[in-house]
């Protein structure tokens, strides 16, 4: 209780006190609706449907001035919630320096709690239950609070990639990995190699998704809108059979390996909702500087997402859809598809998101989840944990202000209000997962 009470005064303190002299004006903040909101919003405790909280990264100082402002090293909110959580003075225009004491008090935090305790506190902290962590492997996954959602786009790689690495650098490094990752998933398998023909490497496929969920897995992640497009075709599998065997001996061109891969890539969506593994399909533009933009866009989706044959699976649009919202809005009325709205609180300043978000919470209230993409990016000193702790309280807050502007334009009350916001915080998680 008392470590629950923190939270709150940490919260608070982020919303109210004289703790954030560093920010902005924000007079959002010291409007009544918004506080009473918050006053009792910020005491429920979220489930963080997508974060990268334990995959390790480093700050890159020359970056400083890349990427959106907020997720940048200039936030001015870094310096407040360094103190408030690590009793550590940031100093902006030495942030190695601020960094080496961060690692000093996170290590002493670790050594009295234990690795998964540090993270335990670290959700605690942020008043997040659970926190659905995106990675291959199950490394530092407790399976009660720190849950697993590995990628089935490992699973799309199994031929030669050559001419599709051949497009960028990232393509060769993201495809390399996930080679490497595959590798990892056929010796778990029992297997040296992807198997010689498509029957016999669906077969592993399938095991695989069940093998995973049985390992405590809670959903599966498509991040293609980095690597090709979100079109997926309804390819024969009689025409993927032979591309997938002349494969294994010629490198196949990008069409042909994209055809494998739109046959694998629809199977798999359709196995699981077989066995109830929600499917979470970052749909937003991907990352500059080799992002195609018409290739990444969600629309590219309504192929299969229209397609009744896949009304069973459960799809989670990670990160809303981005910049497509009220597509996304839309899309989201379909019984099987929800919106997660990670990332959006630190690509978009609090009113921004708040008035996307409004779009989702006018369409489908009830489909919307909430997330922070939490991660260890090099514009963020510090890492993962203290980019959570400012993406905690920016998606708070970006919620509290939406709601109270529905309230105000009297399209719900604030009784319906702090349902709402329960709802997106853990409850409609909750129900796309069957917990009890």
């Amino acid at each position: 209780m008392r470590k629950r009470i923190g939270v709150v005064v940490f919260l608070s303190s982020l919303l109210f006190g004289g703790a954030v002299a560093q920010e902005p004006v924000t007079p959002w903040r010291n409007d009544p609706v918004f506080q009473r909101l918050a006053t009792v919003l910020d005491k429920v405790p979220a489930i963080d449907m997508h974060t990268h909280l334990l995959r390790p990264g480093q700050f890159d100082p020359s970056l400083g001035s890349a990427g959106p402002l907020q997720l940048r090293s200039t936030h001015p909110w870094l310096s407040t919630v360094i103190r408030q959580r690590f009793g550590v003075s940031a100093q902006p225009d030495d942030w190695l320096a601020t960094i080496k004491m961060i690692d000093s008090a996170r290590s002493k935090m670790a050594g009295r709690l234990g690795q998964t305790g540090y993270w335990l506190d670290h959700l605690d902290f942020t008043l997040t239950e659970i926190a659905l962590v995106n990675q291959n492997s199950r490394q530092g996954i407790d399976g009660k609070r720190l849950l697993w959602v590995p990628h089935a786009t490992t699973l799309l790689y199994p031929l030669p990639a050559n001419h599709l690495m051949e497009r960028s650098p990232s393509h060769k490094t993201d495809i390399t990995e996930a080679q490497h990752d595959l590798q990892a998933f056929l010796k778990e398998a029992g297997l040296a190699e992807s198997p010689a023909d498509l029957p016999s490497y669906i077969r592993f496929v399938d095991a695989t998704l069940r093998r995973w969920q049985q390992q405590g897995a809670v959903g599966i992640k498509f991040w293609d809108a980095y690597l090709r497009t979100l079109r997926i075709a309804d390819v024969p599998e009689r025409q993927a059979a032979v591309l997938y065997a002349k494969g294994r001996t010629v490198p196949l061109n990008r069409d042909d390996y994209i055809a494998v891969q739109d046959y694998l890539w629809r199977h798999i969506l359709l196995e699981a909702g077989k066995i109830n593994l929600p499917v979470h399909i970052h749909s937003s533009l991907g990352v500059p500087p080799f992002l195609r933009t018409l290739e990444s866009d969600v629309r590219n989706l309504e192929d299969v997402l229209a397609d009744p044959q896949f009304f069973q699976t459960q799809v989670v649009l990670i990160h809303g859809g981005a910049p497509w919202y009220e597509i996304a809005a839309y899309l989201a009325l379909k019984p099987n598809v929800w919106i997660d709205i990670s990332a959006l609180a630190f690509l978009r300043p609090v009113t921004d998101f708040a008035a996307i978000l409004r779009q989702y919470l006018i369409f489908a209230p009830e489909k919307v989840l909430y997330g922070t993409d939490a991660a260890a990016y090099p514009t963020v000193p510090g890492g993962a944990d203290v980019h959570h702790l400012v993406v905690s309280r920016a998606t708070r807050d970006g919620l509290y202000v939406a709601l109270s502007g529905l309230i105000r334009d009297g399209v719900i009350d604030e009784r319906q209000a702090i349902k709402m916001g329960r709802g997106v915080l853990r409850e409609n998680a909750r129900r796309l997962h069957g917990w009890k």
